[in-house]
């Protein structure tokens, strides 16, 4: 399980001073071990530029939702329109400014979800077309829809987390928390 908090070049550097004889590797493994998965060259940057970030990274919902927007060019037959033909912008700036990270990840989390399934909507029926003409392009598709679902789960897992009161009295999950949505997204999609 991949939470979606990313290495800082600080907690590297930490590590760094913590372990004898330290390298790029060994301290991309303790902090892999630890659950916080990072690249080796990721590490070997930030050490060579004294620790301080290289490059700025996409938050992973991000990233996933990038993906798809260059993947569904081959749904859309038009590389600029990309998903947004499929989901409508309202641009609620200052909506989005007043909530909280949590409830910005869960936004974010379920917007990718809904996207996916908007996206599977107008795959389907060209599943096949597509399939005997352009498997690379369907190759992309496939995997950026993947990419962009595991992205959601880790969202929505993250949100799940840090959720205080999410036990029930007898210590199961709620039918209507976040897993229960990444689950009734997957099956709608699946049964389309």
């Amino acid at each position: 399980m991949s939470l979606l908090k990313r290495v800082t070049p600080e907690e590297a550097k930490v590590v760094w001073t913590t372990i004898p004889n330290p390298s790029a590797r060994r301290v991309a493994k303790a902090l892999t071990q630890s659950g916080r998965r990072v690249h080796y060259s990721t590490i070997a940057r930030w050490h060579a530029h004294g620790w301080r970030p290289v490059a700025h990274c996409l938050h992973p919902l991000e990233a996933a939702r990038q993906a798809i927007d260059v993947a569904a060019g081959v749904l859309t037959r038009d590389a600029v329109a990309c998903v947004k033909v499929f989901v409508r912008q309202n641009g609620n700036q200052q909506q989005l400014e007043a909530l909280s990270d949590r409830k910005l990840l869960r936004k974010a989390s379920r917007e990718i979800l809904v996207t996916i399934g908007l996206v599977c909507e107008v795959f389907w029926p060209q599943l096949l077309p597509l399939v005997a003409t352009k498997q690379i392009e369907t190759a992309t598709l496939l995997n950026a829809l993947v990419a962009a679902f595991k992205a959601a789960r880790d969202g929505l897992e993250q949100f799940e987390t840090d959720q205080a009161g999410y036990a029930l009295k007898d210590g199961g999950k709620s039918d209507d928390g976040p897993r229960a949505a990444v689950r009734n997204a997957f099956g709608k999609a699946a049964r389309q």
